[in-house]
């Protein structure tokens, strides 16, 4: 053997074993597949996080907005047709005119409703959560689990649960949060 052959390390000397290079490359083939679907699964379960995460924002956001909405219509009011234990709609009565805004809770459609009375109720656009893109229309329906109103005096307290339906089928992922405020009415 020359002294060329001795300096190399072994794996690069000749090789009598045939067929070795041939498992080699499957070891390492293996070994490349399970990298490969880690970082596909990392990626995949990051992704439904990711998705996850803006829904519940969305959500957060939609009852914020539905909040504020009901308070401000609350406040500028004078009086409520509401009773001391509560119930799902509210009529507010503002001072000096013979105005009136409705609130309801529509248990079919599960959606809050709004109006001038209890006849013309619309549901609250902020509820509806429909995305097109490129041609395709996919809702993720906010619903609405419960409504109530409790008077205590001059205050009004609103309680509302909104649900994201994720539109998967599975209903064990879909995001609840609950919401709640007390409103001094100005009468």
């Amino acid at each position: 053997m020359n002294n060329n052959m001795k300096s190399r390390p072994k794996i690069f000397r000749n090789n009598d074993q045939r067929g070795s290079v041939l498992i080699e490359l499957m070891v390492t083939a293996i070994i490349f597949a399970l990298v490969v679907a880690s970082i596909a699964f990392y990626f995949v379960y990051h992704v439904g996080t990711i998705n996850n995460g803006r829904a519940q924002l969305k959500l957060q956001r939609v009852g914020s907005l539905l909040m504020e909405e009901m308070a401000r219509k609350i406040r500028e009011g004078k009086s409520t047709d509401l009773p001391e234990e509560g119930d799902s709609k509210l009529m507010i009565y503002y001072p000096g005119t013979t105005d009136t805004w409705c609130f309801s809770f529509d248990d079919i459609n599960k959606d809050i409703q709004g109006g001038p009375d209890y006849d013309t109720l619309n549901p609250l656009e902020v509820l509806d959560d429909s995305q097109t893109v490129g041609g395709n229309t996919r809702t993720h329906r906010i619903l609405c689990d419960k409504l109530e109103f409790v008077r205590q005096g001059d205050r009004v307290t609103i309680q509302f649960s909104l649900k994201h339906d994720l539109d998967n089928g599975e209903g064990d992922d879909d995001l609840n949060i609950s919401f709640g405020s007390t409103v001094k009415l100005r009468g």
